[in-house]
């Protein structure tokens, strides 16, 4: 069973292949008006019903201080994303990445969503995720 929500669908003739997951600071990048070209690009691409993103972004990009406006703004961006929930086979993924990488919470639950669902990450932070095989990244500031 896959769990997400959205606006998108999991199957059916219209529905569209997801390929991308996107990490916190690609979102807030874009919510700040400082993403450049390539992530806007693949940020459209995942608005036009490519793109997803992980409960933990959403706590990442929700759980901070910031005004009432920035917070729609920000509930509205991950509105027209899907959301992956954590599901047991994404835990039990983030449990065998920590054990075998050093890799941060966050981090390895964003990894291991990725995995699950055979998405590429896009984010600017390639590095927290370079000692994982088979896990493909985007940094669209590289």
């Amino acid at each position: 069973m896959q769990s997400w929500r959205g606006n998108g669908n999991l199957t059916g003739a219209n529905s569209v292949a997801m390929k991308y997951l996107f990490d916190s600071n690609i979102l807030i990048y874009h919510l700040k008006g400082q993403l450049n070209p390539l992530g806007t690009s693949l940020l459209a691409e995942g608005l036009a019903g490519e793109g997803a993103y992980s409960i933990i972004t959403k706590i990442e990009l929700l759980g901070f201080n910031q005004s009432y406006s920035e917070e729609l703004q920000a509930r509205h961006l991950i509105a027209t994303l899907q959301e992956f929930e954590l599901t047991d086979a994404i835990a039990d993924r983030t449990i065998q990445l920590r054990k075998a990488h050093r890799i941060k919470l966050p981090d390895a639950l964003i990894a291991a969503t990725a995995i699950v669902h055979q998405l590429t990450i896009v984010t600017r932070n390639t590095s927290d995720f370079s000692a994982i095989a088979g896990l493909n990244c985007i940094n669209p500031f590289a």
